[in-house]
C-alpha cells in the first residue's frame, strides 16, 4: 500500500478532504471512493479522518492507496529493459514482438507476465499502451494514482517510423477524424464520427522508395500513426493490416524513441530515449545509402 503525505498549506484551509484530494491532489473519483471503504486510509496528523471532513492548514495529510490484486502469470524468464523505476512508476524499453497484456496466443510472454515476476500480484497500470509489434518507451503506473495523473498530463511522445513512398511534404501536420468504436472490426479508421486526430511528422531520410519520419502524434487514438499514414497513401513498412508491404521487414516499423513527461507525484520532469531496434535500424541505414548522414534519435 503506497503512502503518499501532503503538507496542507493556508490556501487550502478548510477545504474537505474529498476536494482537496479529487481536485488539488487529482485523486480519481474511484480510488477516493475505496478509499472511503478502506479503514484507515486517510489520515490528518496521524487520526483517521473521512473524506468529508475538514483539513487544516499545519497539518499532515496522509493518504494510503488501497490497490487491487493482479492474477497474471509470473514469468522470471523475461527480459525487459527498465529505463528508471521508482515506488511509483517504472519505465520500460519494450522489445519487439512483446505483448503488453495476456491474450490467448500470448499467456505467459507479456509485460503483465514480467511485472508480475518483478513486482509480485501488485495490479500495474499501463499508460499509453503499445501493440505487440511496436517497440520502444511504456510506462507503467504502479499504483491507480499514479496512472490515473499520468493519463490526465499525458506528457510528449515521439516515434520513428518507416513509411512507404516519398511524402510530398518534408514535414507536415495529419488532421482527420479516426473511430475505433467497432470491435468486430479489430482496426480504426477514418470516419466523421471519429475523434479529433492529430499527428505531427518530419522527414529524416529517404531514398525514393522508403520513408524514415520522426512523428509526434498530438492525440492518442488507437493505431494513430498507422491510420493516419495509410490515410495519406503511406503505409508504414511491414504494417499488413493497414496496408504496408513485408518486403522490407516483418512487422509494422514503429518505434517510440523518446518521451517526456512529468513524475505523477515528485513533479520532476523526466526524459527518456530508446534507440532503434537492430531491424528498424538495418532498414535505416539501407535507406541512408543514397543520402548524407542525418541525426536519428533525438540529441
Amino acid at each position: 500500500m503506497r503512502e503518499l503525505v501532503f503538507n496542507v498549506t493556508a490556501e487550502h484551509d478548510g477545504k474537505q478532504a474529498y476536494h482537496y484530494l479529487r481536485y488539488c491532489q487529482n485523486f480519481s473519483y474511484a480510488l477516493i471512493v475505496k478509499m472511503r471503504h478502506t479503514e484507515n486510509s486517510l489520515l490528518m496528523d496521524g487520526v483517521p479522518i473521512r473524506t468529508i471532513d475538514r483539513i487544516k492548514a499545519g497539518s499532515v495529510l496522509r493518504a494510503y492507496i488501497p490497490e487491487s490484486e493482479s492474477f497474471f502469470t509470473p514469468n522470471p524468464e523475461l527480459e525487459i529493459t527498465i529505463l528508471h523505476e521508482d515506488e511509483d512508476i517504472v519505465v520500460f524499453d519494450k522489445p519487439v514482438r512483446m505483448p503488453v497484456h495476456p491474450s490467448k496466443n500470448h499467456q505467459t510472454d507479456t509485460v503483465a507476465n514480467y511485472c508480475a515476476a518483478r513486482y509480485g500480484n501488485a495490479k500495474f497500470h499501463v499508460v499509453g499502451r503499445l501493440d505487440m509489434d511496436t517497440s520502444g518507451i511504456i510506462v507503467i503506473g504502479r499504483h491507480s494514482h499514479a496512472a490515473a495523473v499520468l493519463t490526465k498530463n499525458g506528457g510528449e511522445k515521439e516515434y520513428i517510423a518507416i513509411v512507404e513512398g516519398v511524402l510530398k511534404e518534408s514535414s507536415g501536420i495529419i488532421d482527420a477524424p479516426i473511430d475505433d468504436s467497432d470491435p468486430a472490426v479489430h482496426k480504426s479508421f477514418i470516419a466523421e464520427t471519429g475523434q479529433p486526430s492529430v499527428t505531427e511528422y518530419e522527414t529524416i531520410a529517404t531514398n525514393g522508395v522508403l520513408t524514415a519520419v520522426r512523428v509526434r502524434p498530438k492525440t492518442g487514438r488507437t493505431h494513430q500513426i498507422r491510420v493516419h499514414f495509410a490515410y495519406i497513401g503511406h503505409p508504414l513498412c511491414g504494417d499488413e493490416l493497414y496496408g504496408g508491404s513485408l518486403e522490407h521487414i516483418d512487422r509494422q516499423a514503429l518505434h517510440r524513441s523518446r518521451m517526456v513527461f512529468e513524475h505523477p507525484i515528485s513533479k520532476a520532469v523526466l526524459g527518456f530515449e530508446s534507440p532503434l531496434p537492430p531491424d528498424m535500424q538495418k532498414l535505416l541505414d539501407e535507406i541512408r545509402k543514397t543520402e548524407a548522414e542525418k541525426e536519428v534519435i533525438f540529441p
